[in-house]
């Protein structure tokens, strides 16, 4: 699975850090794998210290071309090995940087599912808007080469204020052929998620915050394959 869009500041890596994190703690028979492809590694440096066996943070110099683009064929190739994994579920989850595009990202059409995460400002809307329409028009271009239907997309409504802003984006974006997920309606906690401190207070309360959404999520990531393919247009979860 990937966090993606070309907009920074909408929650890529604390939704990606909730999803990890969520898997391997609230799931006993899964691994899990995060990939940070941004190259500030915000999620990486801060997710080390969780690692054990499973639990592990990639750091992979051969994930990425010269020009600081995802090495596709690489990442496509890491994405095939390994399965199954013995008896557990492996799961791979990728941080995408802001401003990478669908077009330099192939390795997309072999994910399971692809989160799209937005706020409701208006900035944020325009550039949701424009990546779902290259995410669409990657998936048409690799119709081709792809053996199945493309992954299934998730716009995950973050930092929502009220019920209001909620429905605000939800009218926004409402002629996608998309799934629309929960809202993950604000919280300070949010802004000290990868702070290292003492007994990693902040995780922790983070976590604890958070717990029916990444339930949520976590669900909603296990029965990915028995999501239809795909709506028409906007589809809320």
């Amino acid at each position: 699975m990937i966090f993606a869009n070309s907009k920074g500041g909408v929650g890529k890596s604390t939704l990606a850090l909730m999803a990890g994190l969520g898997l391997a703690t609230q799931h006993p028979n899964t691994r899990v794998e995060l990939i940070d492809l941004d190259v500030q590694k915000t999620s990486s440096d801060s997710l080390k210290r969780f690692t054990n066996h499973r639990f592990q943070v990639l750091e992979n110099e051969d994930f990425f071309l010269n020009s600081g683009s995802p090495n596709n064929g690489n990442l496509i190739n890491h994405m095939g090995t390994d399965f199954p994994y013995n008896q557990d579920q492996k799961f791979i989850v990728f941080d995408s940087p802001a401003g990478n595009e669908p077009s330099r990202s192939t390795f997309l059409t072999h994910c399971d599912i692809v989160f799209v995460p937005s706020s409701v400002g208006d900035a944020d809307v325009f550039a949701t808007q424009k990546y779902l329409t290259a995410l669409q028009q990657l998936f048409s271009r690799q119709k081709g080469n792809m053996e199945g239907p493309p992954p299934p997309i998730v716009i995950l409504p973050n930092m929502i204020d009220s019920r209001d802003e909620f429905n605000e984006l939800r009218a926004s974006l409402s002629d996608v052929p998309a799934y629309f997920g929960k809202p993950l309606y604000y919280s300070p906690v949010f802004r000290r998620a990868f702070r290292d401190d003492e007994n990693d207070t902040s995780v922790a309360t983070l976590l604890k915050h958070a717990q029916p959404y990444i339930k949520w999520l976590t669900n909603l990531i296990l029965k990915a394959e028995s999501l239809p393919q795909p709506p028409g247009r906007l589809f809320q979860l």
